[in-house]
């Protein structure tokens, strides 16, 4: 083939390349915003956003936004020789729960259930092992799954990795819940206020759900 030929091919290639829409390169469709939640299960500041905040932005942003749960807050974790002893925050309950939390999150794999069943659960959780019934009989969830998960080591387990997720965030948790939108945990204050607003100034293009 001759360099005019080859020449001519570059060009298209170019042209094809510059033709190539906005919106199939980096558009609305393409683009996520990574929410990690670290909550605890009794406390009124995490309940408050979970039910105001977190839910309505991922229901309005569901292709836009990825959302990762992180029950524990400022519970403690003692290593025992039989498993983990936890010290929570609101006490013994906040525990239990915090762990049901925990184990909900392993069993349900759909992202979008895992956040509807976390839901209901801190709507009221002074009492987890009856709304923890509640919840997967409305949802439709595999409550025997939850349960023997929270009943055995596998559930201090996983309690157990969110208290390591949670204590190796730089800076250290100081509010609960505290948020991070791309692993970024700046303007804590703005993102329990407006997590709608903060996720959409993230997007090189705002999504339609952005701006109506």
């Amino acid at each position: 083939m001759n360099s005019e030929c080859l020449l001519n091919i570059e060009i298209l290639q170019l042209q094809d390349q510059a033709a190539t829409p906005l919106s199939e390169k980096d558009g609305p469709a393409s683009q996520k915003v990574h929410a990690a939640v670290y909550y605890e299960a009794l406390c009124p500041d995490s309940r408050s956003f979970v039910l105001k905040q977190l839910n309505p932005t991922y229901q309005k942003l569901l292709t836009n936004i990825e959302v990762e749960l992180v029950p524990y807050g400022k519970a403690k974790t003692t290593k025992t020789s039989d498993g983990y002893q936890f010290m929570c925050q609101h006490g013994p309950i906040e525990c239990q729960a915090n762990i049901i939390h925990a184990c909900s999150i392993d069993v349900i794999k759909d992202p979008s259930v895992q956040l509807q069943f976390v839901a209901c659960m801190i709507e009221n959780n002074i009492d987890p092992i009856r709304i923890m019934k509640t919840c997967a009989e409305r949802i439709s969830v595999d409550l025997e799954s939850i349960k023997k998960c929270s009943n055995t080591g596998r559930g201090q387990e996983l309690l157990a990795k969110y208290g390591e997720m949670t204590n190796s965030l730089v800076p250290r948790v100081s509010f609960i819940p505290t948020i991070t939108l791309d692993g970024n945990s700046e303007h804590q204050v703005r993102i329990l206020k407006n997590l709608l607003k903060e996720v959409c100034l993230r997007f090189k293009v705002p999504p339609k759900e952005c701006v109506s």
